[in-house]
């Protein structure tokens, strides 16, 4: 967990990225740290099974069990409401939370979802289809060949991703994405399917940015990132005044 300076207004539950198989929780403490800092948000970042083994079921099932956890412990965090978020593949996992989270009748306690250059369409979007092994951070080919691999593990609408789920009822969503990123068909069609069932999707494409454009040490990320801080902080106020 990471601290807010004084009392938090909420709970930031992050899953980071890394084509489900790498990295860990603190890959993303520049990305976490701050957002304890400037929201004043309770930060829990998560550290979940990743599938190297392509069990990619036994990641779904652990990050489902740790948020619907946080959800129903959230009296004892002092805090109401939270936010999911994710970058990449981490932003399906937090999108599946929040799918579970409606279906157990917990998605009450959500009031915002947040992706940085997610990956929704398990299927492979048209956008990763055409892109080339030449393309910046992800190589294309490798990165369908990758969810064909791990899909194996999912049965149903899960195996093609929450691009093809129910998505009305949800909360408020902001979907950021470069515009050079393979995959930048999730974050448009996501943003699309959530703002015509739910009424309240933001998608904010960036020029000349590629996938996981916000962490790299330049102006552009630096703007990615408070955007997404300035949004928290205006979702979970508007939260507090509905409460």
């Amino acid at each position: 967990m990471i601290l807010p300076r004084a009392n938090a207004r909420g709970l930031y539950i992050h899953f980071h990225g890394g084509a489900w198989v790498m990295g860990n929780a603190r890959l993303d403490d520049g990305i976490t740290r701050p957002i304890a800092r400037d929201c004043g948000m309770l930060v829990a970042a998560v550290n979940f099974h990743n599938a190297v083994d392509d069990r990619l079921d036994v990641t779904l099932d652990g990050c489902r069990t740790t948020v619907k956890w946080l959800v129903e412990h959230l009296a004892e965090l002092q805090v109401e409401r939270i936010i999911l978020g994710g970058e990449s593949s981490g932003a399906h996992l937090a999108a599946e939370a929040l799918l579970h989270l409606r279906e157990c009748g917990k998605a009450q306690a959500v009031a915002g979802f947040v992706s940085m250059c997610g990956g929704f369409d398990l299927t492979g979007s048209e956008s990763l289809r055409r892109s080339s092994g030449k393309s910046l951070v992800i190589d294309g080919p490798s990165a369908l060949r990758n969810l064909q691999r791990l899909t194996r593990s999912l049965n149903g609408r899960e195996a093609k991703g929450p691009l093809f789920a129910d998505l009305s009822g949800l909360p408020p969503a902001l979907l950021i994405a470069g515009a050079l990123d393979p995959i930048i068909d999730d974050s448009l069609s996501m943003a699309r399917q959530w703002q015509q069932q739910s009424s309240n999707a933001d998608c904010v494409i960036f020029p000349e940015a590629p996938h996981g454009f916000n962490r790299f040490p330049t102006k552009l990320a630096a703007r990615a990132n408070r955007l997404v801080r300035e949004w928290i902080s205006r979702t979970i106020a508007t939260a507090e005044g509905s409460s």
